[in-house]
């Protein structure tokens, strides 16, 4: 007979100190449980992922110790165990998840993690006879929230109802208090609500024979958690907040408030202790067979991986890539860094962008209703400066009144870019007879109705239903950073990225979808700050703080769309194809142009959801229907991860196989050895006024974030800025052999950086001397004289074998000649070594405001010098 069993046992109904004992244990665990799940969700306020992921490692951990005696446990290893094996599967799954949990990259898959390592201490106590009645709950209810964070991840239309769930809500309240609100759910604290809301229909389901004070209690426990939901969005409509992210910074306290119905339904849960029900004895396989479990967990493996796998569907080989830019009535220009333009006029805003994309191998056209006005508008009126860079040398410029069929024809993706001046009807038809063929349309703007684009791009993308706000998207950050305040959604484009600050977002508007569009990129922590069109003078922009009525939270940032057999791609913000963000967003842009360049439809898209919705609900159903369900519940976690970790393994395999590989002048900026200079644009520390000087000398700058290479073989030249992380022998190896076969590898270190560059250094029998330089030349008066001679921040000299070595820059004192600048030259190749770390950095070369143009003129001999004897300019 099933004997219930009550969460605690007391004595005469008082609680004695081993049931106090159980309970805090309990209580604890669950706590640490929820706030794990939410820290890793993002929904407990403002910091970046690698802190919550930290914290969360230290309180599973915590929860670790806290439940399993270690030294019972080791003792139970190496001695007879009737249980031997359940144990020995319970630490297997602890170590799985935990290493899951610390060297995977996704969320999805830090979450999955937690039911995983729930179920691993959940068999290890109960081989140790220590079984905690709450652990199968926790399981089960951290499964659950995974498969719903899936499921938001991966289903447009699923997230699309959490959005405007949580902003009809806070409309309603807002009309209740006459204070107008408009929460996302990362800032309703709709997420924590979710989480807390799982937990309690967990504890229902899992609770043996429900009475109907059971079943009261549930409701209350419920409509209690909704009642602080509403309390708490009352208060944050009623509150003035100082700074724009205080609203998210309350998100804590909510949560504690939601631990109240939480703890108070753990009181009701009852478990069933005896053994579950066993299959008659026939042989294993038919055992198998007839276990409901199995099923459920096979197609719950079917589902995940049909659901997360991006459907391989990339253009053949033979297919013509061809990129279309509308190059007229815009808002912007198409110049590019070129010698006569230096500091803030330097970088230029659209010019490189078709450049970049013939290095990936598309082939790129401008069309303009009058080529000649065009091409004056991007070339300086001085004819005696020499232009490296000509745009008219990567791309074709096409001379047209209107947009016709026979033009797009051919094209694998049309580009608009903060179109000022509509479309007429003739060329709307055209362009979205164009892409119900099957083509790809591109459309950038920007925020606040910035010179009037607003009007003409809304009116083009009706038929999708994507419309750009009268706004400015703002990150809660309080320095306006993104990397914390945004989200990326599982999808094709975002996957391949390391980190956020490769989206190089700007200050753009936010979007409006509709329900058969789909958000790619989400400003989870973000402000959509209403236009002023009173403020012509700075672009119509509002007052950079939070107004009640102003969306806060999950402002979309990117959106999507299909629309018959081709797609649309629609970004708030241009930033990200500008000039100056190009070398550090080129990953994005890549895999940005790779998924618009496949033949991915809406056909497939939704076949693929349905399927997989399909498989779902039928594991729900039979796992529910089955009369036999004899093996442990920690399958499901396992396939979970399982089908994950297989499916992100495989998703960048498949991605690849339909990108065209880079080549052209490339130069790779390396970033992966720990570089001494900054990732934030225009700063003394950051690298721009270097990237700007090699695309004067028509090379084009990428950031290496990881050492590739692939990537390495396809530059011309390798640039590592006073690298931390030491060379590797097998990295020295393959460098020296990039040199013989004609790249260059330039590297800026001093004495007290060197330590990391000398397994390359000591292959050259170049080094750093000890003698601090410090500034060369050194001026106290009047800069001006020296203007135009190399600048020299914190020199070192370098020790070289001078009949094997070119000394590019060198100085003469007391008898003594320092190098500073020195070139051993290797096959076709060679090693540039500059004895200074800062020295090209932008406080040393060009920032916005400055520029020191004898360092400029030095770097363009040097790019000069720097050429293999089969490729001089």
């Amino acid at each position: 007979m099933k004997t219930p069993v009550p969460l605690y046992e007391s004595m005469n109904g008082i609680p004695n100190t081993r049931t106090l004992l159980s309970a805090t244990i309990t209580c604890v665990t669950v706590i640490c449980t929820l706030l794990v799940l939410n820290l890793l969700s993002a929904n407990l306020g403002i910091a970046s992922a690698s802190v919550f992921h930290l914290i969360t490692i230290f309180l599973l951990l915590g929860i670790l110790l806290l439940n399993l005696p270690l030294e019972h446990t080791v003792r139970n290893l190496t001695k007879k165990n009737p249980h031997l094996v359940k144990l020995v599967i319970g630490i297997v799954l602890l170590l799985c998840a935990f290493l899951l949990l610390i060297f995977s990259k996704t969320q999805m898959l830090w979450i999955s993690s937690i039911p995983l390592l729930i179920c691993g201490l959940d068999l290890s106590l109960e081989a140790l006879d220590q079984r905690r009645k709450e652990l199968r709950l926790l399981a089960v209810a951290s499964f659950g929230c995974g498969l719903v964070y899936l499921l938001l991840e991966t289903i447009p239309f699923a997230w699309y109802l959490y959005q405007q769930s949580s902003l009809l809500v806070s409309h309603a309240i807002g009309i209740v208090t006459g204070t107008p609100l408009a929460l996302g759910p990362t800032a309703s604290g709709l997420g924590i609500l979710f989480i807390s809301l799982i937990f309690i229909i967990s504890v229902f389901f899992l609770t043996f024979r429900k009475t109907r004070k059971d079943l009261v209690w549930y409701g209350i426990s419920i409509a209690g958690l909704f009642f602080i939901w509403f309390f708490y969005l009352i208060l944050l409509d009623l509150m003035s907040f100082e700074s724009k992210n205080d609203t998210i910074s309350l998100h804590p306290l909510f949560f504690l408030f939601c631990l109240i119905p939480v703890l108070g339904i753990l009181l009701r849960y009852r478990v069933n202790e005896t053994s579950p029900q066993v299959l008659p004895q026939k042989s294993h396989m038919k055992q198998l067979l007839k276990n409901g479990a199995v099923w459920a967990a096979v197609l719950l493996f079917l589902s995940t991986t049909v659901l997360t796998s991006f459907v391989n569907t990339g253009a053949s080989s033979g297919d013509q890539q061809k990129i279309i830019f509308y190059g007229d009535h815009m808002l912007g220009t198409w110049d590019a860094p070129e010698y006569g333009k230096y500091g803030k006029d330097a970088v230029g805003m659209f010019g490189l962008w078709p450049v970049y994309l013939t290095t990936l191998g598309y082939e790129t056209e401008i069309i303009v209703q009058n080529r000649t006005q065009f091409l004056s508008s991007i070339q300086l009126p001085d004819q005696n400066i020499t232009r490296y860079l000509n745009l008219t040398d990567y791309t074709t410029i096409i001379e047209t009144e209107k947009i016709t069929k026979t033009m797009l024809d051919g094209a694998t993706v049309f580009v608009v870019s903060n179109l000022n001046v509509s479309f007429s009807k003739e060329e709307q038809a055209v362009i979205w007879e164009y892409v119900s063929r099957g083509g790809s349309l591109l459309v950038i703007g920007d925020h606040t109705n910035v010179g009037g684009i607003q009007g003409p791009l809304n009116e083009m993308l009706t038929p999708v239903g994507i419309s750009f706000r009268f706004d400015a998207a703002l990150p809660l950050d309080d320095n306006f950073k993104w990397l914390t305040c945004t989200h990326l959604l599982y999808h094709p484009i975002t996957t391949p990225l390391t980190s956020f600050d490769e989206l190089q977002y700007g200050v753009g508007a936010s979007l409006d979808v509709s329900p058969t569009s789909f958000p790619i990129v989400i400003g989870s922590s973000a402000l959509s700050d209403s236009g002023n069109r009173t403020n012509g003078d700075i672009a119509y922009l509002g007052d950079y703080e939070y107004n009640k009525g102003e969306q806060l939270g999950d402002v979309i940032l990117v959106a999507g769309a299909y629309y018959g057999s081709g797609k649309v791609l629609v970004f708030g913000d241009t930033s990200s194809f500008q000039n100056p963000a190009l070398p550090f967003s080129y990953l994005f842009v890549q895999s940005t142009f790779t998924w618009l360049a496949n033949k991915q439809t809406a056909t497939t898209s939704a076949l693929q959801i349905g399927i997989s919705l399909l498989f779902l609900i039928g594991a729900a159903l039979i796992y529910r229907l089955s009369k036999y369900k004899t093996i442990s519940f920690a399958l499901f976690p396992i396939v979970l991860c399982f089908s994950l970790l297989m499916t992100t393994s495989l998703n960048p395999l498949l991605i690849s196989s339909n990108t065209i590989q880079m080549n052209g002048n490339i130069v790779l900026v390396d970033a992966s050895h720990g570089e001494r200079f900054a990732l934030e644009s225009f700063t003394d520390t950051s690298v721009n006024g270097l990237i700007v000087n090699l695309q004067r000398n028509n090379y084009l700058p990428i950031l290496l974030r990881q050492y590739s290479e692939e990537k390495i073989s396809a530059s011309k030249i390798l640039v590592f800025i006073a690298p931390t992380s030491s060379f590797t022998p097998v990295e020295v190896m393959f460098l020296q052999q990039y040199m013989r076969n004609g790249g260059f590898v330039i590297l800026a270190t001093g004495y007290e950086d060197k330590d990391a560059s000398l397994p390359l250094l000591q292959a050259f029998d170049v080094d750093v001397r000890p003698t601090p330089l410090g500034p060369v030349p050194y001026v106290e008066g009047n800069l001006t004289f020296y203007q135009n001679e190399p600048r020299f921040v914190d020199s070192w000299p370098l020790s070289i074998q001078e009949n094997q070595t070119t000394s590019y820059y060198n100085f003469t004192w007391d008898n003594y000649t320092f190098h500073l600048v020195v070139f051993e030259k290797h096959g076709a190749g060679g090693l540039l070594v500059i004895g200074d770390s800062q020295y090209l950095l932008d406080k040393n070369i060009e920032s916005i405001y400055d520029y020191w143009p004898g360092n400029i003129l030095f770097l363009k001999y040097l790019l000069n010098e720097l050429q293999p004897m089969e490729d001089v300019r």
